[in-house]
């Protein structure tokens, strides 16, 4: 039987590697359909540039039912015990979350904007509206000195 190794796990989220199907499309889609039978299942998203597999799910943080499915359907087995995954803390998802924002906004500008680059414009854009509103102190100058921060990140 294939294995399967969970890589993390968040609630509603089980992203699975089967590195013995890493670069074959139509194997990965096969077992993504046998997962997707599953009734708690949203749906599955296949990478098989890596030989990943990213479950939505509806059972919250209880991914070990999937999993169940899985080996009971002899399309995996899982590798890592339950004990060895641990949801990432909420500073290492809030970085991930903003470095896939970052990776989204580089290919839609084509690499003209990125991450730092938006969140400058984005204080300089509310600095100027609270200057015309006539809050010149406070507000500005907090603006502008994080949009500085951000400009000053981006140098490094």
């Amino acid at each position: 039987m294939l294995k399967a190794e969970i890589v993390h796990c968040l609630p509603g989220r089980l992203r699975l590697r089967v590195a013995e199907k890493r670069g074959d499309e139509a194997a990965l889609r096969e077992l993504a359909n046998g997962l997707a039978a599953h009734p708690e299942v949203a749906s599955v998203e296949v990478r098989p540039v890596t030989g990943g597999l990213l479950v939505v799910h509806n059972l919250g943080e209880a991914w070990q039912p999937i999993t169940r499915y899985a080996a009971d359907r002899n399309l995996f087995a899982v590798t890592a015990p339950a004990a060895s995954v641990s949801p990432p803390s909420i500073a290492d998802a809030t970085v991930a979350g903003f470095k896939v924002i970052d990776r989204r906004l580089r290919r839609a500008t084509g690499g003209a904007l990125d991450f730092q680059s938006a969140m400058f414009l984005t204080f300089v854009g509310f600095a100027v509206h609270q200057a015309r509103q006539g809050h010149m102190l406070g507000p500005v100058s907090t603006l502008l000195l994080n949009a500085y921060g951000f400009l000053k990140e981006k140098g490094r």
